[in-house]
């Protein structure tokens, strides 16, 4: 299913301005429910004033001419457009970010029949299910196949708690602790760095290069950890750091957990701003991260085996949905 899912959003992207210099175009219809064409169906060329795009639509071109802005020729500006050389409607509809900020336009009076709209909708039924299911279902489709994948990867891991699975949960932990790391120091303002000379651009170098050697020691130790056994010392130190890790995967674990099931929001009515939720989740989270720690510090081979089921859970809910929200966004189809 994540396969199928991906094989629908990637080759849909609108990818600005490799396929076109827009974000999109839709078509208005008489049932105002838009028809979207997808960008990189359109075959466009170019001049020093303007963009000339055309696809085919029922045996006849739609041609959209799109004049250039001044600064920065992709602010278009004076949209154009004919269908079998007659002029229709085109007038911009918003903007989206696909991955650059990009306009998105809509044409009118093209006067399909339903046939014909029906028949274009299904050559393109791609893009059209994607723009109908929109942002909050496609993050809703991401919450639960990283969801699956995590339950899948836990049930995996109780069966099979070998090698793959101690390599798995020792790179996840790594990315917990990276992704609790690089947050902290996010949260750093800027003036508090400048003074000892960081520039910002210096300080995000700092941020992102000590969140990725944290996240590199945690999974080294991690491994260290669980294939083979160490003085009590080092047992302490490397279980905190490794609920620290899991502390991290479950709070985002279960804030996707949030966008599967709405109902959360009721909790929304107690506090402003969702503190109550974040607060439950928290806490959560926290007693996760403290199951994880008993667990490996008992370190026999059931409780190894419980806490690799719970690291490979979180984990893989944690990669998944991070891989998900990247896509989303950096393919365009959520701002």
């Amino acid at each position: 299913m994540a396969a199928t899912f991906l094989w629908l959003l990637i080759p849909n992207a609108p990818d600005v301005p490799d396929n076109a210099p827009f974000a999109g175009v839709s078509i208005q219809t008489e049932q105002n429910v838009p028809l979207h064409l997808p960008n990189r169906g359109f075959r466009c060329t170019e001049t020093e004033q303007e963009f000339q795009c055309q696809i085919d639509i029922q045996d006849q071109l739609l041609t959209l001419n799109l004049t250039k802005g001044q600064g920065y020729p992709y602010d278009l500006s004076n949209c154009r457009a004919s269908y079998g050389r007659q002029a229709v409607g085109c007038r911009e509809s918003g903007q989206n970010y696909a991955p650059t900020l990009a306009k998105m336009y809509e044409i009118t009076n093209l006067n399909l029949s339903p046939q014909q709209i029906q028949t274009v909708r299904q050559t393109y039924w791609g893009i059209n299910t994607l723009m109908q299911l929109g942002e909050v279902r496609l993050t809703w489709i991401s919450a639960g196949l990283a969801i699956t994948a995590g339950i899948s990867a836990a049930f995996f891991t109780w069966l099979h708690p070998e090698f793959w699975s101690k390599g798995f949960v020792s790179f996840a932990c790594g990315f917990g602790v990276y992704q609790l790391v690089e947050r902290f120091l996010s949260g750093v303002p800027f003036d508090v760095v400048t003074p000892y000379g960081l520039t910002p651009e210096d300080w995000i170098r700092v941020i992102r290069g000590g969140a990725i050697a944290v996240g590199i020691a945690t999974m080294l130790v991690t491994a260290l950890l669980l294939w083979r056994r160490v003085n009590r010392f080092s047992r302490v130190l490397i279980s905190l750091v490794i609920g620290a890790g899991i502390f991290s995967l479950a709070l985002w674990s279960f804030g996707w957990i949030g966008y599967v099931f709405p109902l959360f929001d009721w909790a929304n009515q107690f506090l402003p701003q969702g503190h109550l939720l974040a607060l439950f989740f928290i806490v959560i989270s926290v007693l996760v991260a403290i199951a994880a720690v008993i667990l490996i510090w008992t370190y026999t081979n059931l409780s190894i085996r419980k806490f690799l089921c719970l690291g490979s859970g979180f984990g893989a809910i944690a990669l998944a949905s991070n891989l998900f929200m990247y896509l989303l966004l950096d393919l365009g189809y959520i701002d």
